[in-house]
């Protein structure tokens, strides 16, 4: 489609009433635009994640997270 025929469409449609022209223009950005994608079912809640994390041991003190950080950057840059 070249210019003068998307002007010509445009003449034509701005005579159709604003809710025609509304839906018109949403079908053609649908066109271009996906869809969105639909949100994933919750499958677990939060109470079943957080008992799967759960290790039965207390966590890691300030220090020994210095510590294990320090160990993983020795491994990643030597």
């Amino acid at each position: 489609m070249n210019s003068k025929e998307m002007f010509e469409v445009l003449d034509h449609v701005s005579t159709w009433d604003t809710e025609m022209r509304i839906d018109l223009a949403r079908r053609i950005l649908e066109t271009v635009v996906p869809a969105r994608p639909l949100k994933p079912a919750q499958t677990m809640s939060l109470d079943e994640v957080i008992g799967i994390l759960k290790t039965g041991t207390p966590p890691p003190t300030d220090e020994e997270c210095k510590k294990i950080i320090e160990e993983e950057r020795l491994k990643k840059y030597g």
